[in-house]
């Protein structure tokens, strides 16, 4: 472990992030190598009276640290137990660390759409990706945790605990977690790519696409991105500076039938690119293709029952008219079953997810937050609540509130008072009229 205060060698590399739409300001950062060390981070700021922050990867940024912030990408060990498919994931490790331990063994745990995203972080909030439809969220398939609470103590965590359903969709609300026992799914070569249309045609292939969705099988994983590329080296010769239409696809399972799914959107407008390919499973980050340098971005996302054409109108507005990057993922599937262990993770009745993105100017959140909230206010009796996982810096405190169910909000605030009862835990999306305001 070691303890940095600003000024010191160091100090600055530390509060890096991949997000670079806010920068902690904190009295101390605290480098952590282990359980032990994130609980005596945890001593340090209660010994101080100040708030604890943790930081992994930097991708799910809320709120400036000002007190104590615990940076974990140094643990960032995989251990996998290929016999009984379950692999311990420490809290620094991002999906491509994950990847990289299991997919030899023809095994992967439930991860996102991008490598550099941290998995803890992604678990805990719900955890949506390629494999979803086929086997539910990420926190679904958490066997166990160890996580230092709000009251200094390191915690073994399993399904005998109440904890243990609520941490599993709340993220950093009650604690930081140090490990995650989780369980890992065969996997093969699959059909995926994209398809790249032009976004002159956005409407015509959002509205393909909702109506497509609705006949694909558990193994088939879509989503529809609508973004400006800009007119730079790296971005290829095809879609430099235009406005476009990407279909992510995924099929694990006869390829034939894949291909002939595919189809169906083929023909909907002219393709400017086609990936669609046989890929081995360790190519999986190529289909959403999400980019990996630093970023800022003001973003938001929501569950929504069924898409009309009012939804398809506001997600095309908002490309077109906002300049936002847009995502609309197939859901459903196993998304909808309730897990034998139950969490708190929203959307089990939800047949797709929108991510809205845009980019923030100094002092521009609460336009931001407007205009998201405008956006989503298209889908009236269809919203089905916030992913949590999508919420960033500047997020409307009653989003986050709108990520749990009522008796999961009564069970965070129950639990609050006894594991986090000086809520030094405050540096992280608060719902709002929960906790201390």
């Amino acid at each position: 472990m070691s303890v940095l205060h600003p000024g010191d060698d160091g100090f600055d590399a530390e509060l890096a992030t991949d997000n670079q739409s806010l920068t902690h300001r904190p009295s101390t950062v605290v480098s952590a190598h282990s359980a032990a060390d994130v609980a005596s981070a945890v001593a340090l700021a209660k010994s101080r009276g100040e708030s604890v922050g943790v930081q992994a990867t930097g991708h799910g940024m809320s709120v400036a640290s000002d007190g104590v912030l615990v940076v974990t990408r140094h643990l960032n060990r995989v251990e996998v137990d290929i016999s009984a498919r379950r692999a311990r994931i420490c809290a620094g490790a991002r999906g491509g660390d994950v990847l990289a331990a299991t997919v030899p063994h023809g095994l992967a745990p439930l991860h996102g759409s991008s490598p550099t995203v941290g998995t803890t972080g992604f678990t805990l909030g719900g955890g949506v990706g390629p494999l979803g439809r086929m086997h539910g969220y990420g926190a679904d398939h958490v066997r166990r945790l160890r996580m230092v609470s709000g009251d200094g103590v390191l915690r073994e965590v399993g399904p005998e605990d109440e904890l243990f359903s609520v941490v599993r969709g709340s993220k950093g609300l009650l604690g930081i977690v140090t490990d995650l026992e989780v369980e890992l799914f065969p996997i093969a070569d699959f059909l995926g790519g994209g398809l790249v249309f032009d976004g002159a045609a956005a409407a015509e292939v959002m509205t393909r696409y909702v109506g497509w969705t609705s006949g694909n099988p558990r193994e088939t994983s879509t989503s529809l991105l609508l973004a400006t590329f800009p007119d730079v080296d790296g971005v290829p010769p095809a879609l430099r500076g235009r406005s476009v239409a990407h279909l992510r696809f995924a099929h694990f399972g006869d390829t034939a039938e894949g291909a002939r799914l595919l189809g169906h959107m083929r023909s909907v407008a002219p393709i400017l690119m086609d990936t669609v390919r046989m890929m081995p499973y360790a190519d999986i980050a190529q289909v959403h293709n999400d980019p990996t340098g630093p970023y800022r971005v003001f973003e938001s996302g929501f569950f929504v029952g069924s898409m009309g054409s009012a939804g398809v109108e506001a997600l095309v507005g908002a490309a077109h008219e906002h300049a936002m990057v847009v995502e609309l993922r197939h859901h459903g599937g196993a998304y909808g079953d309730r897990p034998a262990r139950p969490n708190v993770v929203r959307g089990r009745d939800a047949e797709f997810t929108v991510y809205l993105g845009s980019v923030p100017e100094l002092g521009s959140a609460p336009r931001d937050r407007a205009t998201h909230s405008g956006v989503r206010s298209a889908f009236g009796d269809g919203d089905r609540g916030t992913v949590l996982n999508f919420l960033g810096v500047g997020a409307d405190p009653a989003w986050v509130r709108d990520a749990f169910e009522p008796d999961a909000c009564q069970r965070l605030v129950r639990l609050k008072q006894v594991v986090d009862p000086e809520n030094i835990f405050r540096v992280n999306h608060t719902p709002q009229g929960l906790f201390h305001d």
